[in-house]
Parts: structure tokens; sequence; C-alpha cells
């Protein structure tokens, strides 16, 4: 329901980051235990959204070139195996880990 299919070109960058900002509101969205869908606000009053499937860190941090925040964590695999996938997949996006 909250899934997104991202072009190369929508995407600004990709990186691994071990914490996800502190969550303040969940505007539109999801959450039970470490799954959490949606749009949420932060601390600093940002809006972001989360494809957390898991507590499985680090995190994939999406940041679209409009400069919108999309942090994605798997459940059945690591996310650093997806990370290589999609550097093997889009060659052309910055990725910094």
């Amino acid at each position: 329901m909250y899934g997104e299919t991202l072009s190369a070109s929508q995407i600004a960058s990709i990186e691994l980051v071990n914490q996800i900002p502190r969550i303040t509101l969940k505007t539109n969205g999801f959450a039970l235990g470490s799954i959490n869908k949606g749009y949420f606000k932060t601390e600093d009053g940002e809006i972001i959204k989360l494809i957390l499937n898991s507590d499985n860190k680090p995190y994939i941090l999406f940041t679209k070139a409009d400069g919108e925040r999309i942090y994605y964590s798997a459940k059945s695999e690591p996310n650093q195996k997806i990370l290589d996938k999609i550097k093997q997949a889009f060659p052309g996006v910055v990725v910094w880990q």
C-alpha cells in the first residue's frame, strides 16, 4: 500500500544509514512493532517516508531528486545485499556507503 517504484532519474542518491531520524508523529501510515510504512514526521518537522519491514540495520536511505527521503529495510534479505543489487541495476546512481 505504501510501496513505491523509482526510476533512476528520480533518485539523487542511495546510502546505508544506521539510524532513522527521531519520529514524533505518524502522519499517514501503519506502525506495528518493527514494521513501519507510510509518512512520518521527524523531530525536526520533516516528513519522511518509511518502508521498514524489519529492524534490520543499516537501513537503505533513498534521497529523491525532489529532496524526499525514503528509508527502507527488507525483511528476509540483508540490506547491504539489496544495495549491491541496486548498484548493479543502476550504475549511474550515486551510492554512498
